[in-house]
């Protein structure tokens, strides 16, 4: 460690190299009378205290260089910093590449619209087995925080165009990145639960029929469903409140999300360890296990069984959505391991991950629980027989409309007996009637 008053004499110097020297920290008013120095290196140096007063004194520097970009968000009046980049962001944007701008938008939106018609559609469809339906659409909620969290990076991506480097470290430092980290944190890590769940329950019901468990019941799903987003809370609040002193769990880099692969021995790496190889590996191996389990007794089973048909679709349905949550949390757990090793991980890698791997299986998992179930599909097609019922009425009607407009200018040479116009009116009664009560009877079934 060097004294805070080493270079207090050196009013002249222009440059200093302290990089690749083994210093545990350099003190905050080390260079405070250095207004001079036009170039400084302080690469290789872990600084856990590095604060941006450090360089608000050093007027002319001009240079400066360290091991980590999230070190260069310190120092917001240093023209030259290196590295310029973290592989997510750059001096001029939060988010460095313009295709993950536009994945992200995407991602975000679809991933919001589609829970949010799966909250809906929950909420209207009748005759559903409601303990099933409330658990799947807390599922949807904590999807759609997921959601939430991206278009909140998405926005503070265009609000920082060109200028990130300026207000990173304001940024990665504030309470709206350690809200929206605990947002997504939240929303993780319940989602995980939840499937955890689904998974035993649908387990002790369609694999081991004769043990006595009973089909889950909405008292039984209410308090579950309570206790996991309490669970899933206390996971995502307790490094907050740990170190209180400090934003840096949440805020290693302008997504917010405390992988800690870029730096994986930053400040409370053992307990995002814990959370993403501890937790969410265990629950992923748990629902491979319990699926694998199931799925043997259904086919070992399948030409005796007196399982319910609807059971089984479900399981199979719900298999795909365990699949993608392996695939999104395989991934993770392999990059993980990797930076524990001190293997390098490219920047950009850390980006897409957040970006894309992470979200993708909030993203997909409407398609698979709701929009894909056979009762979905069927309001799906009357609602498509509704519009293709309504269209083809306008097109005739607008058809009809010509026709009585090309009588009445040909009224002088055609003569159309009253009765028979009487009779062409009786005949479109009951047709229109007919119509009506078709469109009457589809509103219902969606309803």
């Amino acid at each position: 460690t060097l004294h805070e008053m080493l270079f207090n004499c050196l009013h002249s110097l222009d440059k200093l190299i302290l990089g690749h020297n083994p210093l545990k920290e350099v003190p905050r008013k080390l260079f405070s009378h250095l207004g001079n120095l036009s170039s400084l290196d302080l690469q290789d140096i872990e600084l856990e205290h590095i604060d941006t007063s450090m360089f608000l004194t050093l007027r002319k520097l001009d240079f400066v260089y360290f091991d980590q970009y999230y070190y260069c968000t310190h120092a917001p009046n240093v023209p030259k910093c290196s590295p310029n980049s973290d592989g997510v962001s750059s001096f001029q944007h939060l988010l460095s590449k313009p295709v993950q701008r536009v994945t992200l938008w995407l991602v975000a939106v679809f991933t919001c619209g589609a829970n949010i018609l799966v909250i809906l559609g929950r909420f209207t469809a009748r005759d559903e087995n409601q303990a099933l339906s409330f658990v799947v659409r807390n599922l949807a909620v904590s999807d759609f925080l997921m959601g939430v969290y991206l278009i909140v990076i998405a926005y503070e991506d265009i609000k920082f165009r060109g200028t990130y480097h300026n207000y990173a470290h304001q940024w990665m430092s504030s309470v709206t990145c350690t809200a929206i980290g605990i947002t997504a944190m939240i929303s993780s890590e319940v989602s995980v639960m939840i499937l955890s769940f689904l998974s035993l329950e649908r387990f002790l019901l369609i694999a081991v029929p004769f043990s006595g468990h009973q089909k889950l019941n909405l008292t039984t799903a209410t308090y579950s469903i309570i206790v996991i987003w309490v669970v899933g809370a206390i996971i995502a609040v307790a490094p907050v409140l740990h170190w209180r002193s400090s934003t840096r769990f949440y805020g290693t880099n302008g997504l917010c999300f405390p992988l800690h692969i870029d730096i994986p021995y930053l400040m409370g790496w053992q307990y995002s360890a814990f959370v993403f190889l501890g937790i969410n590996t265990t629950a992923m191996v748990l629902m491979g296990i319990v699926y694998s389990a199931m799925f043997f007794s259904i086919v070992k089973t399948r030409t005796a069984t007196t399982i319910n048909l609807g059971d089984s679709e479900f399981a199979v349905r719900f298999f795909l959505i365990v699949l993608t949550d392996a695939l999104c949390w395989a991934p993770i757990t392999v990059i993980k391991i990797l930076a524990l090793c001190r293997i390098p991980i490219p920047g950009t890698l850390y980006a897409w991950v957040v970006v894309f791997i992470l979200p993708v299986n909030s993203a997909l998992n409407p398609l698979l629980y709701t929009f894909t179930t056979p009762k979905y599909c069927k309001i799906i097609k009357d609602l498509g027989s509704i519009i293709t019922s309504k269209s083809q009425y306008n097109t005739r009607k607008h058809l009809s409309a010509d026709t009585e407009s090309s009588l009445c200018s040909n009224k002088r040479n055609i003569f159309l007996p009253p009765a028979e116009k009487n009779n062409d009116q009786l005949e479109c009664e009951p047709f229109n009637k007919q119509q009506s009560s078709k469109q009457q009877t589809h509103a219902e079934e969606i309803l």
